[in-house]
C-alpha cells in the first residue's frame, strides 16, 4: 500500500511540475531570473502570475545552499528594485515544505485561492453557433481593444500585456465572441506540449449569462484539438463562482490548488 500510495504522489507531483511549468510559458513574463530552483517572474506589476516567486524547485527541506530567509530577502530585494510588492505563488509541493508557514510569520498576507483543472479533449460536446465566434492566431488590434475595455485595462497595462503576448512563440488563439457583430466576449487560449491554456475569459455585463462564455471556451477547445492539443488547463480563483461553475458543466476537474502570499511594502 505505501508503494501504492509513493507512486500516486509521484504522479501527481509530475503532473504538477508539468502543468506549473507549461502555465510559466504559456502566460509569460517579461523578465525571469533563477534563485536556487524558485523563478522570480516580473511584468511591470500586470497580473501576480507574472509577477510572483515560483518556488518550482529543491529539496523537500531547505538544508544547503542559502537558506530559505536568505532566499526570501533575495526575492524580496528583486522585487523592490522592480517597484513591485513581493508576492510568492504557494502549491503543495512549493519548495521548500515549510515555506509558506515561513512566509505567513513574516508578515505575507494569504489571498487569492485558486483551482487548478485540467480536461480531456477526446470527447468535447458538440459546438453550437448560436454566436459568432473568430479566433484570430495572432494578437489584433481589435482583440487587445475588446479585452482592455471588458476589463477596464489601464493603458500601461495594455501595452505590457501587448509585450508579453507579442515576445511568445507558442501557437495562440486569440478568440472574439460577436452578437449581432459587435463583440460581446473575448478569451485566449495557448497550447504546448498538448495542452491548451485558457485565459482571458470574458463576457460584457450586459451579455452574461447567455452562454456566451460557454460556447467561446468550447470553441477555443476545438480549435485546439485541431492543433494536436489533447488536453486543457485553467486556473480559476475560488471566490468566482459564477466561472467556477461553468467549468464544473463543462467537465474540468481539479488536480490541485493554489494561493498567493503577499507583502505589502511600506
Amino acid at each position: 500500500m505505501r508503494c501504492a500510495a509513493n507512486a500516486a504522489e509521484k504522479g501527481g507531483r509530475s503532473l504538477y511540475k508539468s502543468i506549473e511549468e507549461i502555465t510559466l510559458n504559456t502566460w509569460p513574463a517579461e523578465q525571469s531570473v533563477m534563485l536556487e530552483g524558485w523563478v522570480l517572474r516580473s511584468a511591470a506589476g500586470y497580473t501576480k502570475r507574472a509577477n510572483s516567486v515560483n518556488p518550482l524547485y529543491g529539496p523537500e527541506e531547505q538544508d544547503a545552499g542559502l537558506g530559505m530567509l536568505r532566499k526570501i530577502r533575495l526575492a524580496e530585494q528583486y522585487y523592490e528594485d522592480a517597484g513591485l510588492n513581493p508576492v510568492f505563488k504557494i502549491t503543495p509541493y512549493a519548495r521548500p515544505a515549510g515555506l509558506d508557514k515561513e512566509l505567513e510569520s513574516q508578515g505575507y498576507s494569504l489571498i487569492e485561492p485558486s483551482s487548478v483543472r485540467v480536461l480531456d479533449l477526446q470527447d468535447l460536446p458538440e459546438l453550437r453557433n448560436v454566436y459568432t465566434l473568430q479566433i484570430r492566431s495572432e494578437l489584433t488590434e481589435e482583440w487587445l481593444e475588446v479585452f482592455a475595455d471588458l476589463t477596464g485595462l489601464s493603458s500601461g497595462n495594455r501595452e505590457t500585456l501587448r509585450r508579453m503576448l507579442t515576445a511568445s512563440c507558442l501557437k495562440q488563439g486569440y478568440a472574439l465572441l460577436l452578437k449581432s457583430g459587435l463583440p460581446a466576449a473575448c478569451g485566449l487560449g495557448v497550447i504546448q506540449h498538448g495542452y491548451i491554456g485558457l485565459y482571458d475569459i470574458v463576457t460584457a455585463p450586459a451579455h452574461r449569462r447567455q452562454g456566451m462564455a460557454e460556447q467561446l471556451i468550447l470553441g477555443l477547445l476545438h480549435w485546439a484539438k485541431a492543433q494536436g492539443a489533447a488536453a486543457s488547463f485553467l486556473q480559476v480563483v475560488q471566490a468566482n463562482k459564477g466561472a467556477s461553475a461553468l467549468y464544473d458543466k463543462l467537465g474540468y476537474k481539479e488536480i490541485y490548488q493554489y494561493w498567493y502570499r503577499v507583502k505589502i511594502r511600506e
